[in-house]
């Protein structure tokens, strides 16, 4: 299911700025946390928004196809 029709019977719009709530792992050590994806691509954690645990600010949105956690020794 594409993440438009999940939503189009409600059509809301997360503070009226088009925000996209997404999953999002820090890029520096991989903790998954809830997020917004704003328009312009920047990713906020919810909650959080100084950034992860670990310090860094930058963060990568998950890929509902993409296996998490990645596995390092998949056969």
């Amino acid at each position: 299911m594409s993440k438009e029709s999940s939503n189009s019977s409600d059509n809301v719009d997360d503070h009226e700025s088009k925000t996209e709530k997404v999953a999002a792992v820090c890029s520096e050590c991989g903790t998954a946390y809830a997020a917004e994806k704003w328009p312009d691509g920047k990713i906020l954690l919810i909650g959080q928004r100084t950034g992860c645990q670990c310090g860094a600010t930058s963060f990568v949105e998950i890929d509902e196809d993409e296996e998490f956690p990645p596995q390092a020794n998949a056969e």
